[in-house]
């Protein structure tokens, strides 16, 4: 079986690339973050190098031979994993996989390299895996991720077998959960909460962390409403010197407002922060509709800005202006 919650559509089409021999030479799975690209991604790779016939399919991957064991650890010899360096990945890292992917097979039967968050590649790193992508050396298997395509070169989606994941829905996040022992109404909190991520949903139930980051952005989020401009400005400050923290920032703030339109707009419309609901009926009553809309409408802004590499600090400090006062 397929270690993957939702995206059944997507195992089914895999499975049959690898029972029909069709595999393509690249993959481009986009969607939302943690919403199960890179694991989709991992359990790929390990379908093709699994080494077990104890089920009798050699299209879904054990989980327990040696292949399976070593791609789940990132440690098989014919399993290159690239992420971000920082923010980005650099033209290094590529040229890097080049000389890796000209060698052949140490132990299965592919060279498998999988490229997360490739539409935050720099414009030379891009080119340069543009190469690969035109004339791949045999036995090689490219599994790129995205948050979205829109940033990438139109040329590297062509030359890709394109997988574009949904949000999982709440009710199969909240049964994963319960599967996985976490008590029914922290289930429910955390289904809701992911919004369609499920690996959000997933590493906050075994990360305690996850859920008092989440406190401690709202805390300040509610602390801030009778603050003054200084201080929202002093918030955007430090927020700027730290930007692995801003994504998360971002992610609450638009939870947060998007709860206060749904109760301010009366949609029926399951809300997120299941825990905070009597303050956000509050807010809902204070700033109405328009307000909600709007704040929503510049959290989008700021984010998209940011992946542009715009000045992070002045961009926060819009941000911050655009949070209405009591």
């Amino acid at each position: 079986m397929w270690p993957i919650i939702g995206h059944d559509w997507a195992v089914e089409l895999l499975e049959r690339c690898i029972r029909a021999g069709t595999t393509s030479h690249a993959y481009l799975i986009v969607g939302p973050a943690q919403v199960g690209k890179t694991t989709l991604a991992k359990s790929f790779a390990q379908a093709l190098l699994c080494q077990s016939d104890s089920s009798g399919q050699r299209d879904a991957p054990c989980g327990d031979c040696r292949a399976c064991r070593l791609v789940q650890a990132d440690r098989h010899p014919d399993v290159s994993l690239i992420t971000p360096e920082g923010d980005r990945i650099k033209i290094e890292a590529i040229r890097e996989l080049q000389q890796t992917l000209a060698l052949s097979p140490v132990e299965g039967s592919y060279r498998i390299c999988i490229l997360r968050r490739i539409d935050v590649a720099t414009p030379s790193a891009a080119n340069c895996l543009l190469k690969t992508l035109e004339e791949p050396p045999p036995r090689v298997i490219l599994i790129l991720t995205a948050d979205g395509i829109e940033s990438l070169l139109s040329t590297i989606v062509s030359r890709c077998q394109v997988l574009s994941l949904r949000s999982v829905t709440r009710d199969r996040i909240v049964a994963a959960l319960k599967e996985r022992g976490v008590e029914r109404e922290q289930a429910l909190l955390l289904g809701s909460l992911a919004q369609g991520r499920v690996g959000w949903a997933i590493q906050a139930s075994q990360d305690a962390r996850v859920l008092a980051r989440r406190e401690q952005i709202l805390e300040k989020l509610l602390s801030l409403e009778a603050r003054s401009y200084h201080a929202r400005f002093s918030w955007a400050d430090q927020l700027s010197r730290k930007p692995e923290q801003v994504p998360d920032v971002l992610s609450v703030l638009s939870s947060w407002w998007r709860d206060v339109l749904v109760l301010a707009s009366g949609s029926g419309i399951p809300i997120a922060n299941l825990d905070r609901q009597p303050v956000l009926q509050e807010w809902a009553k204070r700033y109405g509709v328009g307000a909600a809309r709007d704040v929503l409408r510049g959290i989008r802004d700021a984010g998209r800005r940011l992946e542009l590499n715009a000045n992070r600090r002045l961009t926060l400090e819009v941000l911050m202006m655009d949070l209405p006062s009591k």
